[in-house]
């Protein structure tokens, strides 16, 4: 996971600023000074060797959290931060272009003026930046820049890449051709996107295993590769013989475990979040009205508290992986089916057009739930010192997505995982949505089961 804060501001109090990105990287954190910039990098060690950072080569100073999958392509690198300054050097600003991964990064070049700052395709590690005169800010929350004394403080928009904190550059260009006509490349895409998850990684796997899609597809790929991971599912208001069923078929290598929060778990789990957890607001809103979700606190979320339960028995059984399945909702279905929308704030009904550029990029794309859902997972996720990962985010799984006939994404409710689920005879319930909820029968937006026949009669608000 790790952390980093970068400014050329002074300040006091190491530990104020750097209390809750320190969770992010609980251990090491390293200090470093060059030319009026102080460097600070949390470390979280997901391959069992320390690598110091910040990165230094002549006057380029670079710091990243998250994991480059591709850093091997590059070079005989023993890390893949390693890989950053050299990409730099011989590509220049666009070497950002080259990378395949789910990161934050900075560097800077102090002989060219130049700074850049960027986050992945899908910004799915959390990145903040300032620019106030002749002082700068970046930190990985926006708290940390917030006790350093800066004011007009923005988020680093995903699939962009800052110079001087000031030209906007995009990172990646989706192709919105939709040409396939089979599923084969999207579920090959899948199968990749999972592997490169787990497998430079000297840590271990965990997942939320709910009776839906999206941790459906997850764990069946993982039982196909035969991954070591625990998989974790809440008694709640979900299909208890899908749940079996899928629990039974765990591989010997791997464990299942069903747990039943009880009001003291909830009040704990809670209470990790009030003290741990950097506060984020959602955004939620929708394309095609003016419905919107503003203010509401990933705190004040029940979900929240069902997150931080696992993730403290994951941490308490040594996983530090874990493998999430948001995007699903966002990407595959836009949270409709066939033009109805199940949620207000689907953009589209989950329609796709025969010109996806006639509503590319819809708002949950890169925003809206997109991005208040990761940070709802990147936040109590890192708190733990986990790190979170998101294979349906990958932009090939996306892009190939995309070119799938319209007639194909459109065939069935979250097509590409209701084709996935079938063709390995995976136990999964059609055309229904489930989410974890920590406690039964407690209010829990993403924690109710939704039968999608029903709503092509009558849309229905489980929002409200």
């Amino acid at each position: 996971m790790c952390s980093i804060v970068i400014t050329n501001k002074t300040f006091d109090n190491l530990d104020h600023i750097n209390y809750y990105t320190r969770f992010r990287g609980p251990d090491s954190t390293n200090v470093f000074e060059r030319d009026g910039v102080t460097f600070i990098h949390n470390l979280l060690s997901m391959t069992g060797d320390f690598t110091t950072q910040p990165f230094i080569e002549d006057d380029i100073v670079c710091l990243h959290n998250g994991e480059i999958y591709n850093y091997k392509t590059f070079g005989d690198y023993e890390s893949d931060g390693q890989c950053l300054i050299p990409l730099y050097k011989e590509h220049g600003i666009d070497f950002i272009k080259k990378l395949d991964g789910e990161f934050a990064i900075f560097l800077i070049d102090f002989s060219k003026k130049i700074s850049i700052i960027s986050t992945d395709v899908f910004g799915t590690k959390p990145l903040w930046h300032s620019k106030e005169g002749e002082e700068f800010g970046v930190a990985s929350y926006k708290s940390a820049l917030d006790r350093i004394g800066f004011k007009n403080i923005e988020r680093v928009p995903a699939n962009h890449y800052i110079i001087n904190h000031d030209q906007n550059h995009r990172i990646f260009d989706f192709d919105l051709k939709q040409h396939k006509s089979s599923f084969d490349d999207w579920t090959t895409a899948y199968k990749e996107s999972i592997r490169k998850r787990y497998e430079d990684s000297s840590q271990k796997v965990f997942i939320g295993l709910s009776s839906g899609y999206d941790s459906g597809a997850i764990a069946c790929e993982l039982n196909e590769q035969n991954v070591d991971h625990y998989a974790y599912t809440s008694i709640g208001n979900e299909n208890t013989d899908i749940l079996k069923a899928r629990h039974k078929l765990i591989p010997k290598n791997s464990k299942g475990f069903f747990i039943k929060g009880s009001s003291k778990d909830y009040n704990k789990a809670h209470s990790f979040i009030e003290d741990c957890v950097e506060e984020f607001t959602y955004e939620i809103y929708s394309d095609s009205s003016d419905y919107n979700e503003f203010g509401m606190s990933l705190k004040d979320d029940n979900g929240s508290n069902g997150l931080s339960y696992i993730c403290s028995r994951a941490k308490s059984d040594d996983r530090k992986i874990y493998i999430s399945g948001q995007g699903s909702d966002e990407i595959f279905a836009d949270y409709g089916f066939k033009g109805i929308k199940k949620f207000k704030h689907s953009n589209f009904g989950g329609l796709y057009p025969d010109d996806l550029s006639t509503i590319f990029p819809w708002a949950s794309f890169y925003d809206s739930t997109q991005r208040s859902y990761l940070m709802k997972e990147e936040y109590i996720s890192g708190a733990y010192g986990l790190e979170g990962r998101y294979p349906f985010l990958d932009k090939y799984v996306v892009q190939e997505f995309l070119w799938l006939l319209p007639e194909l994404k459109n065939g069935n409710y979250k097509s590409v995982l209701f084709n996935y689920l079938t063709e390995h005879n995976y136990p999964f319930e059609p055309d229904v949505k489930t989410g974890f909820s920590l406690l039964p029968n407690t209010k829990n937006p993403m924690g109710n089961k939704v039968s999608i026949g029903s709503i092509m009669s009558k849309v229905k608000n489980i929002f409200s």
